[in-house]
């Protein structure tokens, strides 16, 4: 029987990832062939078909674990196909794949072509496999061969190294200072045939083979990337910093100096604190001493446990309620206290214009007319203090102005 003819075209191939190594596990990423046909003749060359033949199985001569895969070139349709079909296929165990071109006889000139096969489960033990190629092509369109033309690539599967530390490497943030509540994105370099896991907040996040991970942060965070070469486990940071976080607890055991608005969910201070903007609270705090240049709105309740001096106005849009004694004073002088007594105690007040008195302050009484008046009193009521004038009670022209003694 002779010997099948060389093919006319000349045919390359390289694989992804390169070096190919022998698979190690059901968690080995899936590799890639990339096979050059190139025409290094002086002859326009028609090719019809090209069937490429990947040996099967887990010895060292074979390729592939399964018949599996898929395949692409540009105007070209590459698919996997099965024994006893009508392409002529070599017995035993292959994966084979037929590469036809889209539009009839296809001219294979200078510009060549290049065909992937992908997605394919590498055998578990090294070797050197051989892949067949059957090419059905002619110079002249009106004479092809009775049958196809035979040559054969030699593909080596090496053992699979360990994996070096420095193997995994640039883990880094999109951007490493952002707004309280933006995307994170993170990302690193290194091998697929890791399991890699992004820890922060307390929390392990397992990303598997994947070579980034997305988050959203309120506050500055430390990232953690860990994975396992070797029997150990190894680990990368990255900080991103947050221009505007979001504290959900703040304890300051020193001094702790504000100088923009700050927006707090809860926060204990053990020393000073001092805000020169606006501070709000809106959960529950706790100050040894605290100083604010500007406004303080308490969104929730405000407890102040020992003294509290206000330089400039209290404005209370609800109800104000003191549960012990209110003074209020002015220049040296007290405007009213509440201090001692069951209601209020001042020198002076007013509601609506008139002047009130409390009880237990002098007064002299004047008569508003020369021609005189009278102090009316209840029958019943005089107190030997008071004079009763005859009269009745409709006397319009008797009024008198009562002075504060």
């Amino acid at each position: 029987m002779s010997e099948p003819d060389a093919p006319l075209l000349d045919y390359a191939i390289i694989s992804e990832p390169f070096p190919l190594y022998a698979s190690t596990g059901a968690d080995d990423p899936a590799a890639a062939l990339h096979l050059v046909v190139s025409n290094g003749g002086g002859e326009t060359v028609y090719c019809r078909e090209i069937v490429f033949s990947l040996p099967e199985g887990k010895l060292a001569q074979s390729l592939v674990e399964a018949d599996a895969g898929d395949g692409q070139a540009t105007d070209w349709t590459v698919q996997r196909i099965e024994p006893g079909t009508q392409t002529i296929l070599p017995p035993g165990d292959y994966a084979h794949f037929v590469a036809k071109p889209n539009k009839g006889d296809a001219a294979v000139d200078v510009s060549g072509l290049t065909i992937t096969l992908e997605n394919l489960k590498i055998s578990s033990r090294p070797g050197t496999a051989r892949i067949e190629i059957r090419e059905v092509a002619t110079t002249d369109t009106n004479k092809w061969p009775d049958s196809p033309r035979f040559t054969k690539l030699a593909l080596t599967k090496f053992p699979a190294p360990k994996i070096p530390v420095m193997a995994v490497s640039d883990f880094t943030a999109d951007s490493l200072e952002v707004e309280a509540g933006t995307s994170v994105r993170l990302t690193w370099n290194g091998p697929s045939t890791l399991d890699y896991t992004v820890s922060h907040g307390g929390a392990p996040h397992p990303v598997g083979k994947n070579h980034e991970y997305s988050t959203t942060i309120d506050r500055d965070t430390t990232f953690q990337l860990s994975y396992v070469t070797g029997g150990t486990t190894h680990y990368l940071t990255t900080t991103v910093t947050v221009k505007n976080p979001k504290l959900t607890g703040l304890t300051v055991n020193g001094s702790l100096t504000v100088t923009g608005s700050t927006d707090v969910q809860g926060l204990t201070v053990n020393k000073d604190l001092t805000a020169e903007q606006a501070l709000t609270v809106s959960g529950s705090t706790e100050l040894q001493a605290l100083t604010v240049h500007k406004d303080l709105g308490a969104k929730a309740a405000l407890s102040v446990g020992g003294a509290a001096t206000l330089d400039n106005t209290l404005t209370v849009g609800g109800f104000l309620q003191a549960n012990s004694d209110i003074t209020v004073s002015w220049g040296g002088t007290t405007k009213f206290t509440t201090s001692g007594l069951t209601g209020i105690k001042t020198p002076y007040i007013s509601v609506n214009g008139k002047e009130l008195v409390y009880g237990g302050t002098s007064i002299h009484l004047e008569n508003g007319y020369l021609g005189g008046g009278y102090l009316w009193a209840y029958a019943g009521k005089d107190d030997g203090d008071a004079t009763v004038h005859p009269g009745g009670t409709d006397n319009g022209r008797s009024y008198w102005t009562v002075h504060i003694a």
